[in-house]
Formats: structure tokens, sequence, C-alpha cells
């Protein structure tokens, strides 16, 4: 409790006025002679000793009366809380956090979440003097949350607020307000959180550091009604590569957080602002939902794509860009040396059974910087092996690309095979033998066939490399005798196949067979992981992009690409921070204001690839602490007291001014000093026939 005026307490001494009077005030009687006295003497023992207790009753009503009237004048005041630093002559220094999250567009008791909390943020800041200094504090944590401001610019700052795909953890919210609120001297320092309680970021870890004890913390929830969420989680193809005119299956994964079944929720996908393909979905609650969308490639190039779903009230996270390239060939390079002829004729036969689908071209020699733009590498009897030409494949094998490597019988490359990770295969063994086995459940042997044969005719072989199979090496096929003909080793991004026997006649059969034209076929097919181009605002600082070798440096990008009503509007363009690393191209994302949609990189004049930028899905999921469980977790790291002002627009005005304010008791007072003085008076009325008796 405080005084405003505590002068006035002085006045309490007073109070001995009455009893000094009381004291001394002795009743004189008028003495009557009377010829027997012996009845009336009874008579006046009883009445001396009544008067005596009615004079204190109302001594202590007068008392009590007094003693309110001069504590009502000097206008104490009652805080609910015990207060951490005294109120100073200086005012209050207020930081108020309104959390603009993308999570905030969800609807509670007072409807959207954001618009409550700016509402109840205002009615905080109104509740103190012009005097006082405010800090406002959002998710952008931009430089003018640094500096303090007078009521009224807090206003309007707090009903300028918009949501943002930026989140901050609570963590780093409080140490924003401390070093805020420190730079305020000898003022009473308090600080609001207006926030939905978001388990993903309001998760307090036993390691952080404790907030500061002198400041005076309180957390307004804003907790989001039980309406659940869907949003886009992730989108893939069903083939690595996308081939101009051939059909496509876009997976498409939903994340949601519903308690019940929910049926046919429309989905469509756009590729360069038109619809290609509409479908709906049903959810399953406590699992993610997969669907398909199936549609026809178009023209070669890069593609513009987006995944919608209708879901409300949250819509942040309803779309899900992304960009991808279309080919309208494979290109394929074939490093051989001059005495595999045969080899490479049947490369070239193999490949025009595609109708023109795969464009190969032989080289004899290599120079760096020549992998780029080929989606496959075939290493055919290749005796190069220094150290630059296998570091520069292994590149780019781990970038994305295929590389194929044909051995040739004693004349193995064994410093390019250590390349692929085979260190065993120094000897090559001559034994009839024979295909016996297919991994035909592995995804590369996938829809080859049109029906699983029973009874297989499979390559020969004569000579064959004696070996095991590596660590992380994928065994495709097998000889009788169990040695390994054909296998897979996946690397980075891409992946590599050895032919353990080679395809040259002295070895085996395979290129007169007719398993040489498929599984050639389906390596090339397979050559190029061709990655989606997708990403989330906030979450991902780096975009990585196969890009050729080339002689200018000028980068840049633009966009966000819009349709309809704005395709006329001009892109933005801005020169992004690239690090061109062998053949990859990294393009910082962070610390650039984007907008969600896509984005052309471009080298010159030349579009190099397209991206689709996203709302960080952390979002997503809006379960939320309940308020007990938040304020155990808070109590349970031995933290300064922090209080949790759960009130509606209409009675957060009080519960602030209680708080801080305090509550002023000189209206009490005087009520009871009204009912002291009322009482004295019916005592005296009622207590008066009673002494005579």
């Amino acid at each position: 409790m405080e005084f405003v005026h505590p002068e006035i307490l002085w006045g309490l001494g007073a109070l001995a006025i009455p009893i000094v009077i009381h004291l001394l005030h002795f009743r004189r009687f008028k003495r009557v002679r009377f010829s027997q006295v012996a009845f009336l003497k009874d008579v006046q023992r009883e009445t001396r000793a009544t008067q005596q207790i009615q004079h204190w009753w109302i001594l202590l009503l007068r008392l009590l009366a007094f003693t309110a009237l001069i504590l009502a004048f000097a206008q104490p005041t009652w805080f609910d809380a015990d207060k951490t630093t005294a109120v100073s002559t200086a005012g209050h220094a207020v930081s108020i956090y309104v959390d603009n999250s993308l999570s905030m567009e969800g609807s509670g008791e007072e409807g959207q979440l954001l618009q409550s909390a700016r509402s109840k943020a205002v009615l905080v800041a109104e509740q103190y003097e012009p005097t006082d200094q405010f800090q406002v504090l959002t998710n952008e944590f931009s430089g003018r949350d640094q500096a303090f401001m007078t009521r009224n610019q807090a206003v309007e700052r707090i009903e300028r607020i918009r949501p943002t795909h930026h989140t901050q953890p609570l963590g780093s919210v409080l140490e924003r307000i401390e070093n805020q609120l420190e730079k305020a001297q000898n003022r009473r320092a308090s600080a609001y959180v207006f926030s939905d309680l978001q388990t993903s970021t309001h998760y307090l870890s036993a390691d952080a550091t404790p907030p500061d004890s002198s400041i005076q913390w309180f957390f307004v929830p804003e907790l989001a009604g039980s309406t659940p969420n869907i949003w886009v989680d992730s989108v893939w193809f069903d083939k690595p590569v996308r081939i101009e005119g051939r059909q496509a299956a876009l997976r498409v994964r939903m994340q949601h957080n519903s308690r019940t079944s929910v049926n046919r929720i429309p989905m469509n996908l756009r590729i360069n602002g038109e619809r290609v393909a509409i479908g709906t979905f049903n959810l399953v609650p406590g699992i993610p939902t997969d669907t398909v969308l199936r549609y026809t490639h178009g023209a070669a190039g890069i593609q513009l794509a987006t995944v919608e779903i209708d879901d409300a009230p949250i819509r942040f996270d309803d779309q899900w860009h992304f960009g991808y390239n279309v080919l309208n060939q494979i290109d394929i390079l074939v490093l051989t040396s001059g005495d595999a002829d045969a080899v490479n004729s049947a490369l070239r036969r193999a490949y025009k059974t595609a109708g023109g689908l795969y464009r190969v071209t032989f080289q004899t020699n290599w120079s760096p910087g020549e992998f780029a733009g080929y989606q496959a590498v075939i290493v055919n009897d290749w005796t190069q092996s220094g150290s630059g030409f296998i570091n520069a494949l292994q590149t780019y094998v781990e970038e994305g690309g295929t590389a194929v490597y044909i051995p040739k019988k004693n004349n193995q490359n064994a410093a390019l095979l250590k390349g692929f990770g085979i260190t065993d295969a120094s000897s090559w063994i001559e034994q009839s033998d024979r295909v016996s086995d297919l991994q035909l459940e592995h995804p590369f042997f996938s829809d080859m066939f049109a029906q699983t044969p029973n009874r297989i005719d499979l390559p020969a072989v004569e000579c064959i490399i004696d070996r095991t199979a590596a660590p992380g090496e994928e065994v495709l096929a097998t000889t009788e005798t169990g040695r390994v003909f054909l296998s897979r080793i996946p690397k980075g991004r891409g992946q590599s196949f050895i032919l353990n026997a080679g395809a040259a006649s002295e070895s085996t059969n395979l290129i007169r067979h007719s398993f040489w034209v498929p599984v050639m076929l389906r390596i090339a097919e397979r050559s190029s992981s061709h990655a989606i181009q997708q990403a989330e605002l906030g979450a991902t600082e780096v975009w990585a992009v196969g890009a050729p070798l080339s002689r200018e440096n000028n980068w840049s990008m633009e966009g966000p690409q819009r349709w309809g009503a704005d395709s006329g509007e001009e892109l933005m363009s801005w020169l992004p921070e690239v690090r061109e690393i062998g053949q990859l191209a990294q393009v910082t994302l962070s610390g650039v204001p984007f907008e969600t949609g896509h984005y052309k990189l471009k080298n010159g004049a030349t579009a190099i690839a397209a991206i689709g930028l996203n709302q960080d899905r952390a979002e997503s999921n809006h379960l939320a602490w309940d308020i007990a469980t938040f304020e155990n977790m808070w109590n349970g790291l031995s933290w300064p007291t922090m209080r949790v002002l759960a009130g509606t627009i209409s009675t957060l005005p009080q519960i602030i001014q209680r708080v801080e304010q305090g509550v002023p008791l000189w209206k009490a007072l005087l009520i009871i000093v009204v009912a002291a003085l009322a009482a004295e008076t019916l005592f005296l009325r009622l207590w008066k026939p009673s002494s005579k008796a």
C-alpha cells in the first residue's frame, strides 16, 4: 500500500484528543436527599457500569471514523502484487511487444488474434501518463523498435502493426526488451507481451538467461480457438526428370492439426498462372495427408508453379510456390577412349530408340567445366585418372548429376573407382557366369517391365571385377556366383552406376542382349535429380542452384512474378549475393525483405532457374501452451515473478490500473467514516432505554 499524500498521516496524532476527552470527562451527579438509599445504591452501581461500556463503544466508533477520514485524505492505494521497484517521480518506462507472426491470423473468443492484441495494447498504453516512455516491439526487430516514444506515438505505432512472416523466439524478445528498458533511468519498468503462446516459439529453456528482475513482466495471452488449420507442407514429382509433353504426377503432402476427419477439401495446381490440375483430398486425424495431381508437362523451359488449397481462417500457408525445369531433350556426355567403338555404337543405337529424346555427345578428351549442362556422364574405357578430373566428376555427382562407369577387362581405372568409394577392385576374374538376380523391388526397376517375368533371360558374363559391395552401395544385379554386376552409389544429390563386367564383347554379351537398351534408357531417364526449387522465408538462408560455367558474372534476381490483373506490373530487380562454387551458384536469401512468390535468377539476360519462396511453416501449427502450463514452466525456472493478465478488452484497463496504478481506497474509507458515524448514532439511540433501566 502507498499513499499519495503521506504527510497527512501526521493527523493520526489527533486521535489522542477524543481519548483524552473521554478519560477526563467525569459526569457530575446532583445530590437528592432520600430517606432510604440501600436499594438505590444497587441501581447506581449497575447504571455506572453500563455507562462505562457505552462510553468505550462510542470512543471506538469515533476513533474509527477519525482514522478513516485522515487516511482518506492521504489517498492510499492498494497493489495486488509485490512491486519490484518503487514508483519514481520520473514516471514509467513501458515496453509493449505485439506478436504479429502469421499464427496471429487465427481467431479466438474476441475475433482475430492480432486485432484483439492491438486493441488491448492500445488500452494498456492509455492507462499511463503522456509523459511516460514507451517501446513498441514486433517480430521485425526493426531499428525503430529500439527508441522510446510518447504515448500518442506508441498508440499510432500499435495501430499500424500488420502480420509478418518473421518469427522470433521468446528469449530473443525478452532480451530485446531488456536492452531498451535499461536505458530508462529512474523509471519504473514494465513489459507487456501480447502473444498466442505458441509452443514452437515460446519454449523456455533451462539454459536461457533469466530476465531482468527489475522489470515487471506481464503476459497477455491471445489464445486461438479450436478451429483446425491445414497447410501445404511439401511437393515432389514421381520422376526426377520432367520431359516436355510427358505425363506428370505431382505429389503433395498436407499437414494439419484437425482432430476430426474432413472430406473433399479442394486443391488446384497453377503453372505460369494457368490452372492445369484440380483435385480434392480427405483428412485423417493424427497423420499427414498425401495426394497426387496429374497433368501433362507443357513446353520446355522454366516453370513457375503453385499448389493452392482453401482453408480459413489462417490462409498464409494455403499456397506453396515452387519452380522447376521442363526439358525437351536429355543431354548425355560420353567420355571414351579410341578403342571402344563397339560399345559407343551400342550406346548410339540404344538412345536412338527414344525418338530424339536423348542427345549424346562423344568426346575423347576432357577439360574443366565440360560437365555443366549434361544430365549424365558416361565414362567408357577411360584411362585419364588425374585428381582434377576425379574431383570434378565427384562434384558433378554431388550436385545432382549422374555418372556411369563402364570399365574394360584388365584396364579398370582404380583411381576413378576409389573416387566412387570402391577400394578393393584390384583384379578381374575370368569365369563363365550369368546374371541371375535382379533387385526388382528397387525403384530403379519400377515399371521397367510390364509384368514381372518368372524366368527372365539375363546377360552372360565371362570376365568381371572381383570385389565385394562397398558401404552404401546399392546392388541392382548379381551373378550366379554372387558377384556384383550392376550397382548404384548415391552421393549428395546425384548418383553413380557401375557396370562391373564392362560392356565389351570379351567380358559379356550385354550390348547384344535385350537387357542393354532398357537399362541404359532407365539410367538416362533418372539421370538428373532436377531438384524442385523451393524455400521457406526465414528458414532457408542459401539457395543452391546448378548453373553452367560462364565468363559472364552478371547475376540478378527479379520478382515476385504476378499473374492476372497485376501481370503488367514491372517486376522488381536487384543484385543478389552469389557465390560460385564448382557448378553451383549459391544465392544468399537471408537479410532480404522478400515477399512470397516466384523469383528468377539470371546471369546477364539468361534465366538460370526460378525459385518459389513460401511462408515459414513453423507458424502453421497453432498448438499453444495453456496459461497454467506456461506459468508453471516459467516459475519452474526460478525466474523473476511474471503475471498472466487473462483479461478481455472490457476488463483489461481495470486490471492494468489495479496492477500498475493500484486500487484507490479513499472512497472505501469515506464509506467507513459514514458507517462509523451512523453506527454511533444508532448506538446512542438504541442503548438509551436500556441505560435507564
